[in-house]
């Protein structure tokens, strides 16, 4: 459930604490856009929801850039419904995203003798990855320890029964799960918010900013399937995690507490409280980066604390109810999300 901001948790004489007090500013402005005739889809997350959008990406990620972006606004509320659009489909869509997933081939297995050759294949083959995660994850479930049944009939492996290990298939998960080259669209946002706000043209722009990741040199093409944004989980947890419903909240080297949403529901979901990731492989093949289950950890807190996922669904579900595209514009925000849609989201991974 949405969650009203706190009382300012910053320094007072702090970037953050300045800009922190517009968000406040803009929770309190109302529940609707009343005043504004322009159509755009940025007015469709309320000035809570947005203004929550900001406020919860202060605390979990504080970044001066951030900081000094909302204070640049002014409390002008329409600039700061824009950059808090550009956050939600610039970053947490990234991660949530209901547009289908794509499958990936079934490859050779990974094995000691191998695996080195695969690794080298990587950038030249994406069909790879799943055969490195599993080689690295030692062919488990990084969250429940489960093994895989192929990979265990082949003797790649072994069980402990007695520890609580389960004979389960796996699949391949990806933290970073879609291209996110594509543009933030133009009919996303009004004509002020475009020029004010000229620096995001697309959800790499958005997501370097916020995260200090590039995209575009991290995670281009098939880099995106890299060891270090991919991971072997049981299916009855990727789409959950794909979905916001639960992270991995660093908290060591390689260490991560298991945080849900709604709260303490681990063991509903078969979770554990916390896990530490090792690699199989001596160190062949890296572990999945910390930095991005750091992202992914935070945008899933903002969308739940803000209440913007729930507003992302809800897009989503009307475009599909959508038949027939007003040709008088009518319906302008919806042919937007479609076009934002096509744009990237068909570039899902999923299980593979």
């Amino acid at each position: 459930m949405p969650e009203r901001l706190p009382p300012n948790p910053f320094d007072s004489f702090s970037g953050e604490n300045a800009a922190y007090k517009s968000c406040l500013n803009l929770e309190a402005f109302g529940g609707s856009w009343s005043e504004f005739s322009e159509a755009a889809i940025m007015f469709k997350f309320s000035p809570e929801v947005a203004a929550r959008v900001l406020g919860y990406a202060l605390i979990h990620s504080p970044k001066v850039s951030l900081a000094g972006d909302i204070s640049s606004c002014n409390d002008n509320v329409e600039f700061l419904a824009g950059l808090s659009y550009l956050y939600v489909m610039g970053v947490i869509r990234t991660f949530r995203n209901p547009k289908g997933a794509i499958p990936m081939p079934q490859t050779s297995q990974a094995t000691a003798d191998n695996v080195e050759v695969l690794s080298s294949q990587l950038t030249a083959s994406a069909s790879n990855a799943k055969q490195l995660a599993l080689a690295r994850d030692n062919y488990r479930c990084i969250l429940s320890g489960n093994v895989n049944i192929v990979n265990l009939c082949d003797d790649l492996t072994t069980i402990n029964v007695a520890a609580g290990e389960r004979r389960r298939n796996t699949v391949l998960a990806h933290i970073f799960g879609q291209s996110t080259a594509d543009n933030i669209l133009v009919g996303g946002l009004t004509g002020a918010a475009q020029r004010k706000l000229a620096w995001a043209a697309s959800a790499a722009d958005v997501v370097e900013r916020f995260a200090d990741i590039s995209i575009v040199k991290e995670l281009n093409q098939n880099n995106i399937h890299k060891p270090e944004n991919t991971f072997t989980v049981s299916p009855e947890f990727h789409g959950p995690f794909d979905e916001l419903q639960f992270s991995l909240h660093p908290v060591g080297p390689d260490t991560y507490e298991i945080h849900t949403y709604p709260s303490d529901l681990n063991a509903e979901y078969g979770l554990p409280d916390r896990v530490t990731l090792k690699d199989a492989t001596g160190g062949k093949i890296p572990l999945p980066a910390v930095v991005y289950f750091q992202l992914h950890d935070v945008c899933a807190k903002i969308a739940h604390l803000s209440g913007a996922g729930e507003v992302v669904e809800q897009l989503f579900r009307d475009l599909e109810d959508v038949q027939v595209l007003a040709e008088d514009g009518g319906s302008h925000y919806l042919l937007s999300l479609a076009l934002l849609s096509h744009s990237g989201a068909e570039q899902r991974l999923g299980s593979v």
